[in-house]
Parts: structure tokens; sequence; C-alpha cells
């Protein structure tokens, strides 16, 4: 199959997944690690993502131990229309610790309780959280097309992998989906969503708004992550000033918000780019949402590239 087969397959699938829009729900900051957020107002962003016609969702078995999963299918698990995407090999151990396992039956195990919670027959897509380097890739995927055989799961993808394990990944099943953290905030992986798309694969962007920084967001006092990374250390994010100085220029041109201007940056790189932005409210859903509706110029998209050059 030529390179150009693959990268339509790869655009095609992100439509499939994700609509024209190719912007989907992050879910973990449903669950509380950004801050404390109310059941209510949980359901109330769900729906705001229905509203807007999102039809992505992503989830992951680690997030609140499963409690996010639970939430989801609380309100989504009995609608076809969307699509979820979960994932297996990264937990919580009785001491906090974090773990990675990628035995088949912990696959088994995670992808059962995953559907139970989710209230689906099949999972859309099945994203390996980590690698585990005690089990091999070919065992992984011999345990995952295991259940895609037995109609449990539809589609499988990696998560914060390198661009050289899914290049030389020849094994059924194919690898549809890699998601990693990409913004303006954070470029390193730019080169990425290409070379995903030579392969057939879609490229998920999670963190597409560098965690609230090219929004001005600041940390929460209670419970928020975010409190404790160097990304939000005052001397860090002065690096980012220049690149949030052209994000807010830009929008402001165009009479939107930097969340719009920093999605639809995101989405010109490449047609099998989705992203996932972590919304927590109504507010911020129809924000993000509008990203998928801006359309920047070249010379737009020039400046912003500028900025990342300078910074």
């Amino acid at each position: 199959m030529s390179m150009l087969a693959k990268g339509d397959i790869a655009a095609r699938y992100a439509h499939e997944l994700a609509g024209d829009r190719r912007i989907g729900l992050g879910c973990i900051g449903l669950s509380g690690i950004y801050g404390p957020v109310s059941k209510e107002r949980a359901i109330d962003t769900l729906y705001a993502a229905l509203d807007e016609g999102l039809t992505l969702f992503d989830t992951a078995a680690l997030y609140a131990s499963g409690a996010n999963e639970e939430l989801i299918g609380s309100v989504l698990g009995k609608r076809p229309e969307v699509a979820i995407v979960t994932k297996f090999g990264l937990y919580v151990n009785s001491d906090g610790a974090l773990v990675r396992d990628s035995s088949p039956r912990t696959i088994r195990t995670s992808v059962e309780a995953s559907l139970r919670r989710l209230r689906r027959e099949r999972i859309d897509l099945l994203l390996q959280h980590r690698s585990d380097p005690s089990v091999s890739d070919e065992v992984v995927a011999e345990t995952v097309a295991a259940l895609a055989s037995e109609g449990k799961v539809a589609a499988f993808g990696l998560s914060g992998t390198e661009p050289a394990r899914v290049s030389s990944w020849s094994r059924i099943p194919n690898i549809h989906a890699v998601q990693n953290e990409l913004s303006l905030a954070n470029p390193l992986r730019s080169d990425e969503p290409e070379i995903m798309l030579s392969v057939g694969a879609v490229f998920m962007a999670f963190a597409p708004l560098g965690r609230g920084l090219l929004t001005k967001s600041s940390p929460g006092r209670d419970g928020d992550l975010r409190a404790g990374m160097v990304e939000f250390t005052e001397t860090a994010s002065g690096a980012c000033l220049r690149i949030i100085d052209v994000v807010s220029k830009v929008a402001a041109r165009r009479e939107t918000c930097n969340a719009a201007v920093a999605l639809a940056w995101l989405l010109a790189k490449s047609p099998n780019i989705i992203a996932i932005p972590g919304c927590r409210s109504r507010a911020q859903v129809c924000e993000t949402a509008s990203g998928s509706k801006l359309t920047l110029s070249d010379a737009e998209l020039a400046e912003l590239e500028e900025s990342l050059i300078n910074r």
C-alpha cells in the first residue's frame, strides 16, 4: 500500500472517529485531576459536548480507578453515535504508585471491566496506555487480536509512545491511532502527525491547550495536579509568554478566544490529527469547539510558527 493510500486511510479514520470537527473531549479532568468537579457539572460538560456535535470521548481505566469510565458510561453508554476511547496497561496500586501491567490476563480483565463500566459491548478504540517492558509487543498484539475477534475491540492504538515503535509494528492488530501530547506550549512532537499519516494512523493530541497555559489558566490550590508541574512554575511559564502573546493577538484580530486559535493551529498541521482538550465545564467546551470552525490564514500560521522559533 502506498504512503498516499495510508494517509487517506488515516484521514478517513480521523473523520470516522471525530467527524469533520476533528475535536473530541478528553475526560480526565472530569474526575478532579485539575481540581474538584461536581458530578452535576461533569455530566453537564458531557451534554455540552453532545450539544456541540462532538462525537469522540477519551477516558481510561486509570482515571479515578474506573470512576471516570462509569461517568462516561452513565451518559454515553447507550449512544451508538459516539465513539469512546479507553486504555489499559497503567494502574494505581494499593500504595498509590503507578504500575505498568500489560500481561494478557490483566489486559483481558481490564477490557471486561471497562466494557461493564462504559455500558458497551465493544470498545471503539482501545489504547495501550503505556508500554510494559516485561511484556513484548507480540504478546500484547495477540491478546488484543483475540479480543477483537470476540467483538470486544474495534480498533487498537498506543499512547505515550515513540514513532519508531509505531513504524516497526507489523503485527495484527494494526495501529489505528497514537495518542501523544502536542500543543503550541509543547511542540516537541510536531513532526509526529506526519509520521503517523505515513503509516496510516490517527494522531490524537492530548493537552492541546498546554493544560491551560495557552488560555492563561492558572493552577488552583485544591487538588490541581498542575500546581506541581514544572510547566506552571514562573520561570517555565515565562518561556511561553511570547507564544501566548502571539496567540492572544491572533485571537483578538479574529474576534475569537485563545483556545480556538491554538486548536486551529494544531488541526491545520495534518488531516489525521484529532485534538482532545480536557474541558471541565460547558463554557470550556463551547470555546474549544470553536477551534474546529476557525481556519487560520497562511500568514497567521507562519506568525504562530515564528513564535515557536523565537521561544
